[in-house]
């Protein structure tokens, strides 16, 4: 099965370079007009079906991308829920000592009020697996998901064949990487690179 990851477009917070987790925010203009624009060129991907993450940002980007394809809001999809820290930047928490403590823990110590990077992770990886089965119950051979960087991260370095590290795995907003899965590593949710999509 052939499947498209597609990071949403950016958003203000993006801008401003803020963690946005639960903040429900729409598409700057700027993006909008950019996804429209790589509409207008070709997507080169015809999705059987586009699972999507609830969170507006991912919603506007696939109804841009995807206007006329079946769209699924899959739960567990979400990016981090970043607790106190959310829609906050560095320049706002440098100098809370618990963020310099997460920062430390390379995003792994459970964020105050929020989920630690290995609950994140489970429930990213739980979402895909989730979303494959079902595809493979349909039959379908081309699926779409968009969703966020850090699921896209945290899928990509747990399943992602050859390995890499997480962050080398980093999408930039409106951009993507076309896979397909595989059998590799037993688990039949193995994921082999294609391309980029850019």
């Amino acid at each position: 099965m052939q499947i498209l990851w597609i990071r949403h477009g950016q958003t203000q917070g993006n801008v401003e370079r803020r963690y946005v987790g639960r903040t429900d925010e729409g598409l700057t203009a700027d993006a909008k007009e950019k996804l429209k624009m790589r509409k207008q060129r070709g997507i080169g991907f015809e999705a059987d079906l586009i699972y999507v993450s609830p969170m507006i940002r991912c919603r506007d980007t696939a109804d841009l991308l995807f206007p006329e394809q079946r769209k699924v809001p899959w739960d567990g999809l979400q990016e981090t829920d970043f607790g106190d820290f959310e829609y906050k930047n560095y320049e706002e928490l440098k100098d809370d000592p618990l963020y310099q403590v997460w920062i430390d823990s390379n995003g792994q110590m459970l964020i105050p009020n929020g989920e630690s990077g290995a609950d994140f992770r489970r429930r990213c990886c739980a979402a895909y697996e989730k979303c494959v089965t079902e595809a493979r119950e349909k039959g379908l051979e081309k699926i779409a998901i968009v969703c966020h960087g850090g699921t896209i991260m945290s899928v990509m370095e747990r399943y992602g064949v050859p390995k890499k590290s997480f962050y080398e795995w980093q999408v930039a907003n409106g951009c993507g990487i076309l896979t397909e899965t595989t059998a590799e590593g037993g688990s039949g949710y193995g994921i082999r690179e294609i391309s980029k999509w850019e």
